[in-house]
């Protein structure tokens, strides 16, 4: 294989292993056959142009206009003229595919579903990097530089993964770009002729074959680059490569990244597998209330329900020591209930338990958030429960005239559950007609849950998720104008529409009772997911209401939520004839959750700002890494001129105008005096008058450094070298390119190389020890001493 079709495999090699970084992002497979695509397509195009013999700088425009077919391809290929050709249409649907990649960037976190929107996204992100490190590796001979949109990819994923990016992702990444050095010092070597080895005969030494020295050296040197730079590099140790650990320690703090529990439990609970058994239970209740998730505490109108982050200190939140009583629920009768729950099959970071626990004997890390009254994990999830597990709650039975006599929220419950949305003026209207003659905050949220419940209003429960307008900004108008809507629209609606009465409200996400069966347990299936409000009320605490208009014996209105001449028996059952729920899809109103937050080292409180404030500021910290690296081969050159220049002779002057001059992209020839030498740079830059004649002075000054008797030739004054070395830089500098010149301000090659070779051979001095030491014990056990006659 020739050199250049050798490095472009390379590069492609480099990029597709580097993208290994993007598995723990997206929730399965799925997006990785069209980014394994986007790489080839770019790596066979830029082979392609360089096979062709178009000129350097058009090499990457042409890969990126095949790029750019391919993704139209792939994503736009219904709107194509004649399958090929790229129209108006394609843009528009491109640029919706993009939006929408762009709502679930700041709405969802990982691992995030391979939609076709962010699925777009990574494929023109790694596409680009693949067209970037394709350039600076095969067609500018530069694949140590390659290393940095190569780092781009781990930063990214590092930077929204909470629990950093994992050992083993940046280790394969960092074989690929070695991979990449090692082809391109190959091709090197080759133009010198085969590479000289010890011993007789045409191949290496039998005993040590070169194969297995590369491969040794390979992946040493990627565990010790995954070691070394995450050090280098202040913040990356813990984002990039994680603790290891997948949460907290004893004494430290303990955190998750959640979801919504809907877009979590999408593919098990929803369509075409209606019905599939999710878990058992027992309880001693005679009338089994719901099991909830979690909940959804933060609403806007443009991206809907969110969660926010939850936190836990496992020495004092874990659910085996027992959960506190919420406070201000004292009012309110309750009963004690006991659940014995089998996980069939179900998973996620939430434990389904009743409303209200108290206790649960369980096994496992699992904590308590009790803002969100939330039981979750960072280390372990439903699917790894063994066997079942007991859940000790309180079941209240609030009363009508309790909670009408509730008093105003603490400052706690209103500052996170009772701001008050931003609402269209059709939602505000409609809000002020539902609740007009109320007198108490009770009477306004049952109110609101008739206008829903209330058949003569024209509220219809819909069968499935494709609602129309459900996705879209004004979706809680829609909504409400539409009339036709499936759980998680009626419960965001009425939660949505309670908080702009300033009521505090939230939506909870988990299961109605289920089935029960012949033995008296009940199951619980995939018919039963299910979202409801819950109301906060002094005295009570959170309240479910139930505004869905589903005709299904699983949906249970609390008689305390509607007037007691139109009450139900409490928590009877609606009359059952329906079909099942459908969770919403992705881009429902309840969106997803945003990273979890946890406790500092000592177990204290941190700050509760969102997730979607975290992700910027991830997203903002893995755009300045590149800037910083960016920034480190101007650091490393300035830093050696200053030390050079400590000591000013002629040929530290000399060396300095070799070093520029090779910036700029000029070639020495090794056998020319520095006279000679001097000239030939003069003839092939265009350098003034006061460029060449210090240029001159400083190839005279260098020869007789150089040829001249000991303390026989003048050294020259320094502040005459560094003006004449000054006056040959600026000079060179002015003939360059304008890339030219800013390749030798910002990555001068001469420093590159420098590094690049003291590295190389610390590097190489490392790995021979180590080949030296793997020899030695290959070739003892190959060949053990025979000990002699006693």
């Amino acid at each position: 294989m020739s050199a250049s079709p050798r490095l472009t495999l390379a590069a492609a090699l480099a990029v597709v292993l580097t993208s290994a970084s993007l598995v723990p992002v997206f929730d399965g497979p799925g997006w990785a056959l069209r980014v394994l695509g986007a790489v080839a397509v770019v790596g066979g195009s830029g082979a392609l142009a360089r096979r062709v013999g178009l000129p350097r700088l058009v090499q990457p425009l042409a890969a990126l206009i095949v790029l750019a077919g391919y993704v139209c391809a792939a994503f736009a290929r219904p709107t194509l003229a004649f399958g090929v050709l790229p129209g108006t249409d394609t843009l528009r649907l491109l640029g919706r595919t993009i939006g929408a990649g762009l709502v679930d960037v700041e709405q969802l976190a990982p691992p995030v579903p391979t939609s076709p929107g962010l699925v777009l996204l990574a494929v023109l992100g790694v596409g680009v990097i693949a067209v970037v490190v394709d350039a600076l590796a095969v067609t500018l001979r530069r694949a140590a530089v390659a290393g940095l949109p190569l780092l781009l990819l781990f930063a990214v994923p590092a930077a929204v993964l909470p629990g950093g990016l994992g050992w083993w992702p940046f280790a394969v990444g960092a074989a690929g770009w070695l991979g990449l050095l090692l082809a391109d010092g190959t091709d090197t070597l080759t133009r010198w002729g085969a590479p000289p080895h010890s011993g007789s005969g045409a191949g290496p030494a039998p005993d040590d074959p070169a194969a297995g020295r590369v491969g040794r050296r390979i992946g040493a040197a990627a565990l010790g680059v995954a070691v070394v730079v995450p050090a280098l590099v202040p913040g990356l140790d813990s984002r990039l490569l994680g603790d290891g650990l997948g949460g907290g320690g004893p004494g430290g703090s303990q955190t998750t990244t959640t979801y919504n529990p809907i877009l979590e439990l999408g593919g098990q609970l929803r369509l075409p597998e209606p019905g599939r058994l999710l878990l058992t239970y027992r309880t001693d209740d005679p009338a089994p209330d719901y099991l909830r998730l979690t909940t959804l505490d933060r609403f806007d109108e443009d991206t809907g329900w969110s969660s926010s982050e939850l936190s836990a200190d496992p020495r004092e939140d874990a659910v085996q020591r027992g959960i506190p009583a919420p406070e201000d629920t004292s009012l309110a009768p309750a009963g004690a209930v006991t659940t014995t729950i089998d996980i069939a099959k179900v998973d996620g970071p939430w434990l389904p338990t009743p409303a209200e626990p108290r206790e649960i004997d369980v096994r496992g890390p699992w904590r308590w958030d009790a803002e969100s009254s939330t039981v979750f994990s960072a280390r372990t999830t439903l699917g790894e429960v063994e066997g079942t597990y007991t859940v000790q709650s309180r079941r209240s039975r609030p009363d009508p005239e309790l909670l009408r006599r509730t008093s105003d929220a603490p400052e706690e419950i209103t500052e996170v559950y009772a701001e008050r949305p931003t609402l269209s003026s059709y939602v505000g209207q409609l809000l002020a007609e539902t609740v007009a003659g109320a007198g108490t905050d009770y009477d306004r949220v049952a109110a609101i849950q008739a206008l829903f419940r209330d058949r003569s209003n024209g509220f219809r429960y819909a069968h499935d998720t494709s609602v129309e307008g459900f996705d879209q900004p004004d979706a809680l108008e829609r909504f409400l104008r539409g009339q036709r809507g499936f759980c998680e629209q009626y419960s965001s609606a009425m939660a949505a529409m309670v908080r702009g009465l300033g009521i505090p409200a939230r939506v909870a996400v988990g299961f109605t009772p289920g089935s029960r069966r012949a033995d008296g347990s009940y199951a619980v299936t995939t018919s039963d997911a299910h979202a409801w409000p819950e109301v906060w009320f002094s005295g009570a605490g959170w309240v479910r209401f139930e505004p869905t208009p589903r005709t299904s014996s699983q949906v249970t209105t609390p008689g305390y939520t509607v007037p007691p001449v139109q009450a139900p028996e409490p928590d009877a059952p609606d009359p059952a004839t329906g079909a099942a729920p459908a969770p919403a899809e992705s881009g429902a109103p309840g969106s997803p959750g945003a990273q979890d937050r946890g406790d500092d080292l000592a177990g204290g409180a941190t700050d509760g700002g969102s997730g979607q404030g975290r992700r910027i500021v991830g997203l903002a910290f893995a755009a300045l890494v590149p800037l910083l690296l960016l920034a480190v081969p101007a650091l490393l050159h300035a830093a050696r001129r200053r030390r050079q220049w400590s000591s000013p002779t002629p040929l530290v002057a000399w060396e300095q105008v070799r070093e520029d001059a090779a910036d700029v992209g000029h070639r020495w020839r090794p056998a020319d005096s520095p006279r000679a030498a001097a000239d030939q740079l003069a003839d092939s830059r265009s350098l003034d008058a006061p460029g060449r004649a210090a240029l001159e002075r400083l190839a005279l000054g260098a020869e007789r450094a150089r040829y001249a008797r000991p303390g026989a030739a003048g050294s020259g004054a320094g502040g005459s070298l560094l003006a004449d070395a000054r006056t040959v830089r600026a000079g060179l500098l002015a003939d360059a390119s304008r890339a030219q010149r800013w390749i030798a301000r910002l990555a001068p090659p001469s420093t590159l190389r420098r590094v690049s070779g003291r590295l190389g051979t610390g590097t190489a001095d490392v790995l021979d020890g180590l080949d030296a030491a793997v020899g030695a014990v290959a070739g003892r056990l190959r060949h053990p001493r025979r000990r002699g006659p006693a």
